[in-house]
């Protein structure tokens, strides 16, 4: 078999697997509705019948139900990126950075990281794919870095081996690289609790996504306490 025909039926098997997944995913909303809804209207209409531990449960079954759709707009989310046409073109990954930084701060009320851009930077890419790549990898760094006194975050593109290679650096909590290697880009992993960092765990997996269309790669280092560096390059010209 060649390999452009491996290829044509991984590509007919990821449309199908991600055409399941949507389908799936709209399928399981109106039960979580009910959930919701009946979880609710006991609450509101036979909250004096029940104690103080019942009323508790109850919180924690809409609260729970609340977290499920969340993870299956993560799942759309994520299916998205590997369906439809792209329009490959130069893009000014320099320019659209500093745009997303700016959108992506909006989203933050604490302390806002100093952010710097290396002007000049392009690369072949669907613009509205890199749009939402570099906003996934810059809210994943303004996440692990805001609040901090001297929070910082680069995105930047340096030589590797004869290949211009994209970055996002920040000087965060960072991670274990050893805990993380195998874990870092697969849907719904957290490198740091919930109750410090809240998330799906989706960004860097939804980042993948998007390189792995442009025929790409990325990748990650990172060291506890003093920050994290996404690097990417896309091979697709």
């Amino acid at each position: 078999m060649e390999p452009t025909d491996c290829q044509r039926m991984l590509d007919e098997l990821n449309q199908e697997m991600d055409q399941l997944l949507y389908v799936l995913s709209h399928d399981l909303r109106a039960p979580l509705r009910a959930i919701d809804g009946f979880s609710q209207a006991l609450i509101e209409d036979c909250g004096d019948q029940i104690d103080e531990t019942g009323r508790d449960y109850l919180e924690r079954i809409r609260k729970g139900g609340i977290r499920i759709n969340e993870y299956i707009d993560g799942l759309l989310t994520m299916s998205r990126q590997s369906r439809g046409d792209m329009r490959i073109e130069i893009v000014n990954l320099s320019k659209l950075a500093r745009e997303t930084a700016d959108r992506v701060a909006s989203w933050h009320d604490a302390h806002a990281p100093k952010f710097s851009v290396t002007d000049g930077i392009t690369m072949p890419m669907d613009r509205r794919q890199a749009g939402f790549l570099l906003e996934k990898l810059l809210d994943n760094a303004w996440k692990f870095t805001v609040g901090l006194d001297h929070g910082q975050i680069e995105f930047g593109r340096m030589d590797i081996d004869g290949e211009a290679v994209c970055f996002v650096r920040d000087n965060g909590v960072g991670f274990d690289m050893e805990y993380a290697r195998s874990r870092l880009f697969g849907p719904f992993q957290r490198m740091h609790p919930d109750q410090e960092y809240p998330g799906l765990g989706t960004g860097l997996a939804t980042a993948k996504r998007i390189i792995n269309r442009h025929g790409g790669r990325i990748w990650a280092e990172s060291e506890k306490d003093k920050g994290t560096t996404i690097f990417f390059v896309v091979g697709r010209e």
